[in-house]
């Protein structure tokens, strides 16, 4: 069983969690269920495809589980997928960290197709190097990002939209541009979530100086010296 066909699903032991499992497993992936709550993720081995985290069934706990998969030493450079019921979906808090949405209910069709762009996404990506910005480094095969030697906390999603501006460099995008270029097509949140992401990695790289900046009425580029 290779990585790209393990996926982590945490939620609970029962439903709704389990159909979501069963789904991932009529699909052919290896699901590995991590029940909630723990005092820590017990996961081994190589990193999943995806990470899988049922909103439904954690509600109040939410929080606390998501903070766990972002601390763990490998599901923390996965893709973190929020599993919410449509209804909610408005009122979901986007300081939890995930990286993309599946809105409940789903077609298992919509959720294959989910995995398989995660998937592509993975593939796609460029040669892993290192890459410097002032006193910044992005090291693209660790996914660790440090200043001076001091590692910086950053979830997937902060580190690939930091990444993809560190690559354009001093070119202004807009807040769809973002959204569509680091979020992807299919993701169903709306432009405030560039925003909060964008306030976030300021507020996590603040010692390498202002390198997000807005450009008013347009968008956000990146306007430190260009990566060495």
């Amino acid at each position: 069983m290779t990585p790209r066909s393990l996926v982590a699903v945490v939620g609970v032991a029962g439903e709704p969690t389990k159909t979501l499992r069963d789904d991932l497993q009529r699909l052919g992936y290896r699901a590995e269920a991590i029940a909630w709550p723990a005092p820590e993720i017990g996961w081994h081995g190589a990193g999943p495809l995806a990470v899988f985290i049922d909103l439904r069934a954690l509600t109040f706990e939410a929080r606390r589980a998501c903070q766990a998969v972002r601390e763990h030493r490998t599901l923390k450079a996965c893709p973190l997928v929020a599993v919410v019921a449509e209804a909610e979906a408005t009122r979901l808090d986007l300081s939890l960290g995930f990286d993309d949405l599946l809105l409940t209910p789903y077609r298992l069709g919509e959720l294959a197709a989910r995995l398989r762009l995660i998937a592509w996404r993975a593939e796609a990506e460029p040669a892993a190097g290192v890459i410097r910005v002032g006193r910044m480094t992005l090291d693209e095969a660790t996914y660790e990002v440090r200043i001076e030697g001091v590692p910086v906390d950053l979830t997937l999603k902060e580190y690939q939209l930091l990444l993809f501006l560190v690559r354009n460099p001093n070119r202004v995008f807009t807040r769809e541009e973002l959204l569509d270029r680091v979020w992807g097509q299919e993701y169903y949140g709306g432009t405030r979530t560039v925003d909060v992401h964008v306030r976030r990695v300021r507020a996590k790289t603040a010692e390498a100086g202002d390198l997000v900046e807005t450009v008013r009425g347009v968008g956000y580029r990146l306007s430190s010296p260009e990566p060495e």
